[in-house]
């Protein structure tokens, strides 16, 4: 059923970035209209890159809320979040790519594959 789930919500994207520096990839957070947190956002690593790393950790994150969502207060201030973030292999240069699956706590799922251009 996820998998279901998964295919009916996918994202694609594209990015650029200098060889051997940090790029984030996604940041997410699930939090209620007062700002505290409604529960984790878990994500993985469907498909790493060839010629870099991908790193996942739970921080706090400005979320970026829609301004006519309840929860658009909550931009202005880090809340409990989830951070993705990739770096390539020193001195690579070329395409790369990721994909990444993010489980909400509602149920909501996505999946999202990302496309790096290291320069």
């Amino acid at each position: 059923m996820v998998g279901l789930l998964l295919s009916a919500v996918a994202a694609h994207a594209e990015r650029v970035i200098p060889s051997g520096k940090q790029l984030i990839l996604f940041n997410a957070t699930s939090v209620n209209p007062d700002c505290s947190a409604l529960g984790n956002v878990e994500v993985r690593v469907a498909q790493g890159p060839e010629h870099g790393k991908v790193s996942i950790r739970r921080t706090r994150v400005f979320p970026n809320y829609a301004a006519v969502n309840l929860r658009s207060a909550c931009n202005a201030r880090r809340v409990a979040g989830v951070l993705v973030t990739y770096v390539s292999q020193r001195g690579y240069v070329g395409d790369d790519l990721v994909v990444i699956e993010v489980f909400f706590p509602n149920g909501r799922a996505q999946r999202t594959t990302i496309a790096i251009r290291v320069v």
